[in-house]
């Protein structure tokens, strides 16, 4: 004997109402000024594919029901970026910009001095040869008065 179907009422779903919360409005951060980088072009979107609603099974009544073990999702790798190069602070700079005023005056007076002594000594060469010449010319003097 084929039993008859009974047919089931149609429920109304009632929409619950969900209650609105507000957001916590968070202090803006200041942001760190960053080298700019050069603009990439921008990819074209790709268009998504339209899911297929799949109709759902009726479950069947009375039977126990048991959960649908969750399966686990394999975690991404995430890819290492390469750290964004912090543009100095200005007390840093001022810092490095006397440091390095420093360095060239340094370098500056030990030219200097270099320059400096290589005349002294070209002084020195020229002063000697002039003594010696001196020396000769009166040498020479005496030895004609000699000679007279």
């Amino acid at each position: 004997m084929k039993r008859k179907k009974r047919k089931r009422k149609k429920k109304r779903k009632r929409k619950r109402k969900r209650k609105k919360r507000r957001r916590k409005r968070r202090k803006k951060k200041k942001k760190k000024k960053r080298i700019k980088k050069k603009k990439r072009k921008k990819k074209k979107k790709r268009k998504k594919k339209k899911k297929r609603k799949r109709k759902r099974k009726r479950k069947k009544r009375g039977k126990k029901r048991r959960k649908k073990k969750k399966k686990k999702r394999k975690k991404k790798k995430k890819r290492k970026r390469k750290k964004k190069i912090k543009k100095k602070t200005k007390k840093k700079k001022k810092r490095k910009k006397n440091k390095n005023r420093k360095k060239k005056r340094k370098k500056r007076k030990k030219k200097k001095k270099k320059k400096k002594k290589k005349k002294m000594k070209k002084n020195k060469e020229e002063e000697e040869e002039e003594e010696e010449e001196e020396e000769e010319e009166e040498e020479k003097e005496e030895e004609e008065e000699t000679e007279e």
